[in-house]
């Protein structure tokens, strides 16, 4: 019924001994190492890569609004990005004082007096005096 001491000590030892090795196995490959090891196996790559390839296919071809939506954002930000590093060097082209005074405020029509007149003008053209109901209207 029970076994004797001597072969359940071998069992014993023979399970330490399959216990050691999975374990040297499953230290070896969280070892800097072996994780490199694994990274550089072009199986284990091709498994992988395989993998997740079919997986982002199967989910565009079963929702692509959104893959549409992330890819138009992508090429927004690209966009953007070749847009401003095109101004920044323009920019960088264009001396220092050339760039402030093409500003709206330095241009002749916008001084103070101008601006005045024409809103003078303007509020005289859009409430006549002649206009039976008269409004006044102040600055």
């Amino acid at each position: 019924m029970s076994k004797p001491a001597d072969e359940i000590e071998r069992e014993v030892e023979a399970s330490r001994g399959r216990l050691d090795r999975t374990l040297d196995t499953l230290q070896s490959r969280l070892d800097v190492s072996g994780v490199t090891a694994n990274l550089m196996s072009s199986a284990w790559r091709a498994r992988m890569l395989h993998g997740n390839t079919a997986r982002v296919v199967d989910a565009s071809r079963a929702n692509p609004l959104p893959v549409l939506l992330i890819l138009s954002g992508l090429g927004y930000l690209v966009y953007d990005t070749a847009r401003r590093a095109a101004e920044a060097r323009r920019l960088a082209l264009v001396p220092g004082d050339l760039s402030r005074t093409n500003t709206d405020s330095n241009l002749a029509g916008n001084s103070q007096d101008r601006l005045d007149n024409r809103l003078n003008d303007a509020l005289e053209e859009s409430f006549p005096g002649s206009d039976p109901v008269s409004v006044q209207i102040t600055r």
